[in-house]
């Protein structure tokens, strides 16, 4: 034990991390949804991430949303299609988990690097998806502009990963992002 501060580094508490019995019989109701149903179906699986709420960035996340759910065979989701609400903070990550598992494609429509999208990229690179993820990244023109939208080190390392595989399509307005879309498998 650290007598300094009082905490034991062999000992971590995670009972704050588990989920309560409500939360967990929530995440089997919503894996049994007739939503969640519908991934097994379709042979194309795209999860879209990216901004979320009222903004034009969400709508532009919406678009992409569109063109992939009206291919042949295909399916497009995102987390709050299944009904997550803020008040279900904790089901989040799991269910997050659970739709990247089910996902063929993950694709992540990004024209900065704020908000919660953040946090989800992370767990982009587990080794178990890394080959299903794609990144629709804005190209804003000119350097300065492009990093004053893009300035946060940790984000923009694990973009570069995708950038040197070759998983990076750029797009500058709607009607290049509509082709990015298109380039996607």
């Amino acid at each position: 034990m650290d007598d300094d501060e009082g905490i034991d580094p062999d000992f971590i508490d995670i009972e704050g991390l588990a989920l309560n019995y409500e939360e967990h019989e929530k995440l089997k109701s919503l894996l049994h949804s007739d939503q969640f149903q519908t991934l097994a179906y379709a042979d194309r699986r795209y999860l879209i991430l990216g901004e979320g709420g009222d903004t034009d960035a969400a709508d532009r996340r919406m678009s992409v949303y569109n063109w992939l759910d009206d291919r042949p065979s295909a399916t497009a989701f995102r987390l709050e299609d299944f009904g997550l609400t803020p008040d279900d903070l904790s089901l989040w990550a799991s269910m997050y988990e659970q739709l990247c598992d089910r996902a063929t494609h993950i694709i992540l429509v990004v024209e900065d690097y704020e908000g919660g999208y953040v946090w989800e990229m992370g767990y982009l690179f587990h080794q178990e998806i890394r080959e299903t993820v794609w990144v629709l990244k804005r190209d804003y023109g000119d350097t300065e502009t492009n990093r004053a939208h893009f300035n946060n080190g940790m984000a923009a390392s694990h973009l570069q990963l995708l950038e040197n595989a070759d998983r990076t399509i750029h797009w500058q307005d709607t009607d290049d992002l509509k082709s990015a879309t298109e380039r996607l498998p």
